[in-house]
């Protein structure tokens, strides 16, 4: 392998690790099974299987979640000299117009695939783009905004799929909204991690705002909340919901004991094993679908 080869290797193996590829497949995966176990009526496999529209969906957001990566790792390119120097430095290696043009490139795939599947998934997609753009541009520096939309993003993908299919589910409800607290609550746990190199560089998030003490006890009254509405929306249901009655209640309980057991110490030292709990939380909450199978 010659010498330019060998470094247009390197700097395709760093992409992959800088789009995250390990989360765009979990995305992607999440995607189908939503649309096999939740949409697909009867167990009717084959119908979803030869679904064009859900495939070009799918593809689409692969390339915006790659392409939302990207954006994030060359706006946050300082801040992560700090918080993750090993990381900053192996991806300044790319160099940002490598970076950015990936980037572009990811970004018209995906419109044009969305393109191809509807204007309404089209429309979708593009602004699902510009959000992510936005929010690496302005909306991570602003308080409580930053959490919020993080989170947000971080489901959007799986709410296309619903738009696709068009079919109001009271049970998906649930199933997304306990899937944005355990994302919440993580943004929350990153930026205490974070905390050292977003002061530095002025990100002005929630703990920045109001230290990382008050913060922490705030994080666990929104869990409370969080909780309290899961019990009254349930014993509000004339049926039972079934799976995504016990999917949301694990995931729910995971972000309340996650922000209790962050709360009762002073200390950073239980932040990785908080936000291992809940990453693990959001990869088994994202396949959990599949149990459907069973029931």
């Amino acid at each position: 392998m010659t010498g330019l080869s060998r470094k247009k290797w390197i700097k395709l193996t760093l992409l992959l690790g800088a789009v995250r590829w390990y989360n765009v497949l979990l995305l992607t995966v999440a995607q189908y099974i939503m649309a096999f176990f939740i949409f697909g009526e009867n167990r009717d496999f084959e119908r979803v299987l030869w679904d064009r529209k859900l495939h070009l969906i799918v593809l689409a957001n692969a390339f915006t979640a790659a392409g939302a990566f990207l954006i994030n790792v060359f706006y946050d390119a300082d801040k992560d000299l700090v918080n993750r120097s090993k990381f900053a430095t192996l991806y300044r290696l790319i160099g940002q117009e490598y970076l950015l043009n990936a980037y572009v490139a990811f970004n018209v795939i995906a419109v044009l695939l969305a393109l191809m599947a509807s204007l309404k998934v089209f429309l979708f997609m593009a602004s699902f783009v510009f959000t992510a753009w936005f929010y690496s541009h302005k909306l991570q520096k602003i308080p409580l905004i930053r959490e919020v939309s993080a989170s947000f993003l971080a489901i959007a993908t799986l709410l296309s799929v619903w738009l696709h299919f068009g079919e109001m589910h009271i049970g998906l409800l649930l199933y997304l909204g306990s899937l944005f607290m355990l994302a919440f609550t993580r943004e929350v746990i990153k930026d205490l991690q974070g905390n050292k190199g977003n002061i530095i560089f002025g990100y002005t998030t929630m703990v920045v705002v109001t230290g990382a003490g008050f913060a922490k006890k705030w994080l666990l009254v929104v869990n409370v909340l969080s909780l309290t509405l899961w019990f009254l929306g349930n014993a509000n249901f004339n049926h039972s919901m079934g799976f995504f009655s016990i999917v949301s209640l694990i995931s729910t309980g995971l972000s309340f004991l996650v922000s209790a057991m962050v709360g009762s110490t002073s200390g950073s030292q239980v932040l990785p094993s908080a936000d291992a709990m809940l990453k693990a939380g959001i990869v088994i909450h994202l396949l959990s679908p599949v149990v459907v199978l069973w029931m």
